[in-house]
């Protein structure tokens, strides 16, 4: 198929997606069938002088509050009720941070971001800077009688590196080399019955230790999976102790650039520079996976912020195929004099940074003497 013809068919397709979604709102305008709006707030990223803050407007769609299941076609419907958003165009939302307050409207697909610079209403011995946020209006749709908050992560000044981490199979196991395993993970799968890889929350926890307690060193978690599955990774980074931190995801759509359409790379190039701009002050380990090009982009990145960046650790979960691939990025990076850590344990990891001298001498041993790969 020519990319012409290609590139028809998804206008073609993207105009039929949005005369449905016009539809379906003025079907449900005048039925009387639209629920109840709330505000999702996404955590944001920043330091003393400004803020970077997202968030959407939806028709709950009931699966945060769900109750958990092991069943099949629960999670099949969970699943299908995270693609299937009922976003909220036009929502009109207030937010205020100490003396400061102002208003965003949410765009075609819900999503509403702002910044904020804090002056003298940033707290500085916090690592968290709460943004309060209030839905104004939701045009034929119910207010939520309660407003949302939403978390700002700024470092603290005794951060000696900040960590920007991949999700699906560095934290999470989907099984990117077998498909139907993967995709039966992706879309079948709840927070709980996901898989964390053995010694990833302590390694995780040692990188974000430091001098002024347990999230001194701020984490970040870039992907290219889309917003929709935000309170999935949310609920599973909790129950497996993973440290938190803002999550910089991808929306879900046709249009171009979007979760169905746009690549990997450009996404998570984007998003890495964008947290690189808000800690100018920061270096960074880099923590990716072989199965998709965290290497080649993560080298992209080195080559072009050398100075940004303070390691990277590359989690081994493919055949070996794509070892000779990773090796020559990785080669590049550490002809540019930066650590580099390539294989499938944490524990391993967590002894190369521990000789390397980037984790705390003091931190007491939590790692156990067992190593495998999730399977």
């Amino acid at each position: 198929m020519t990319s012409q013809k290609a590139s028809t068919i998804q206008s073609a397709v993207l105009l039929a997606e949005r005369s449905w979604d016009r539809i379906k709102r003025r079907a449900s305008d005048r039925l009387g069938f639209n629920g109840t709006a709330i505000i999702q707030p996404y955590r944001g990223i920043g330091d003393s002088k400004r803020f970077w803050i997202r968030g959407r407007v939806l028709e709950d769609p009931g699966i945060v509050t769900a109750i958990q299941s092991d069943s099949l076609w629960t999670n099949l419907r969970h699943t299908f009720r995270r693609y299937e958003t009922d976003e909220i165009p036009g929502a009109t939302v207030q937010w205020s941070f100490g003396s400061q307050t102002g208003e965003v409207v949410t765009d075609d697909e819900g999503f509403f971001d702002f910044t904020i610079h804090p002056g003298n209403d940033f707290d500085p011995g916090a690592d968290w800077q709460n943004v309060q946020l209030k839905l104004l209006e939701a045009p034929n749709f119910e207010l939520h009688p309660l407003g949302a908050a939403v978390q700002v992560r700024t470092p603290s000044p005794q951060a000696r590196y900040g960590i920007i981490s991949d999700i699906d199979d560095t934290i999470v196991y989907t099984g990117a080399t077998n498909f139907v395993k993967h995709w039966r993970t992706v879309v079948a799968n709840s927070a709980e019955s996901r898989q964390v890889y053995d010694h990833l929350p302590e390694f995780y926890d040692a990188l974000t230790d430091g001098a002024a307690g347990a999230m001194t060193n701020p984490i970040y978690f870039v992907s290219s999976s889309p917003w929709n599955l935000f309170d999935l990774f949310e609920r599973f980074m909790i129950l497996n102790g993973i440290p938190l931190g803002p999550m910089l995801l991808k929306d879900f759509g046709l249009e171009q650039g979007k979760w169905l359409t746009g690549g990997h790379d450009g996404h998570k190039t984007k998003m890495i520079e964008r947290v690189f701009d808000a800690n100018p002050d920061l270096k960074f380990v880099l923590v990716g996976d072989s199965g998709q090009r965290d290497a080649e982009i993560y080298s992209g990145i080195a080559e072009k912020h050398t100075d940004r960046i303070r390691a990277i650790v590359i989690h081994d979960v493919t055949p070996d195929d794509r070892d000779a691939t990773i090796k020559d990025a990785l080669e590049k990076v550490e002809k540019l004099g930066i650590p580099v850590v390539y294989t499938d344990s944490y524990r391993t990891a967590h002894d190369t940074f521990m000789e390397e001298g980037l984790l705390p001498e003091a931190r007491p041993r939590k790692i156990a003497n067992i190593d495998h790969k999730a399977s």
